[in-house]
């Protein structure tokens, strides 16, 4: 599953270019997965909250 967000999270950062937020990318996460699996995706990489984990990959694709 992680993998599965991961790819959205991409895709979307691709779709809508560098001035995508997290908190949009959130939105669009939140139309494809559940809650409870955002919340383990973020969980299962070590971070506090669902809007951490997507900033450090937003931030790790945009390089």
């Amino acid at each position: 599953m992680n993998h599965k967000i991961s790819s959205a999270i991409g895709e979307i950062v691709e779709a809508q270019g560098s001035s995508l937020s997290a908190a949009d990318a959130i939105v669009k996460l939140k139309e494809q997965f559940s809650d409870s699996e955002l919340e383990d995706f973020y969980k299962v990489l070590n971070f506090s909250n669902l809007e951490q984990a997507v900033q450090a990959i937003i931030s790790d694709i945009k390089g």
